[in-house]
């Protein structure tokens, strides 16, 4: 039997790939794409199984359909390079329906598997998007209030973040609603327009508001005071956003946290975040 090549668009379906390597067969491969915006658990696996000789992994630039793109590259240079194989996508991604078409067409074996939710999470889904109207969604945020939906977060997020800059909405929802439920907030928010739209009525105007308003609604998330948020902002943009130790240091000592490095760990995923939106 000939060869067989996975190839996962992590952006998309997150870790719930992350078995395959123990189902596969010995002498098909794994072509992991992943950007910088990789979970830290995506990060602890590549770093047990760089060496795999069944998985290649392909760091992707980040941005909006970037590692689309950059799959469908790699995918035509296998199948001119190894026809007689068979492919597998492994994305929700409807976008790539029309390259699996074009090769079926062409006598090419390929095909597109996704991740589903659960019957339990859609039924959740659906009654949590039945039951809020758009005007919950309209509410202003209080950052006070320690019970926000996750429809309050996404308002407050768009309040710092265009809906045109995918790759920093992908960082922000993993890193305030967590990995799973900010990526499927995220390819929610990636494929209905609609939301996007309305979300678009909420982004502010003067970037320094925009970066206070996003460390508040990071901090609101993990239960520190946002009261801090315009000091732990001016902090970050003091700094490089990869001298990490300059970073935790001068947090530590400006709100003497007890243990040590909180502000530091809830804010970190989004430090280069915050210094890019601050150029926009």
């Amino acid at each position: 039997m000939s060869r067989k090549y996975y190839l996962i668009d992590t952006e998309n379906v997150g870790n719930r790939w992350l078995d395959m390597p123990h189902k596969i067969r010995r002498k098909d491969k794994i072509v992991t794409f992943y950007t910088k915006n990789h979970s830290k658990h995506l990060e602890k696996f590549l770093s047990k199984q760089v060496h795999n000789p069944r998985i290649l992994w392909l760091e992707c630039a980040a941005g909006e359909n970037a590692l689309d793109y950059q799959l469908i590259g790699v995918l035509s240079y296998l199948i001119a390079k190894h026809p007689k194989s068979s492919f597998c996508i492994y994305s929700n991604d409807k976008d790539y329906h029309d390259t699996v078409e074009f090769w079926k067409s062409r006598g090419i074996k390929i095909c597109q598997k996704g991740y589903k939710l659960s019957k339990k999470k859609k039924r959740k889904k659906k009654k949590e998007k039945t039951s809020q109207s758009k005007k919950a969604l309209a509410n202003e945020t209080n950052f006070h209030n320690p019970k926000l939906t996750d429809e309050q977060y996404l308002a407050a997020i768009a309040k710092s973040i265009p809906v045109s800059n995918m790759a920093a909405w992908h960082q922000a929802l993993t890193t305030i609603l967590g990995q799973e439920e900010g990526l499927d907030w995220y390819l929610k928010f990636k494929d209905d327009m609609q939301l996007r739209k309305s979300l678009s009525a909420y982004f502010m105007t003067d970037a320094h508001l925009r970066g206070v308003s996003l460390v508040a609604t990071t901090l609101n998330r993990y239960d520190l005071d946002v009261d801090n948020a315009e000091e732990a902002y001016k902090i970050i943009l003091c700094h490089n956003p990869e001298n990490l130790s300059a970073i935790k240091n001068d947090f530590d000592k400006k709100f003497n946290q007890n243990p040590p490095q909180r502000y530091y760990r809830a804010l970190r995923p989004l430090f280069r975040t915050l210094k890019e939106l601050q150029l926009k």
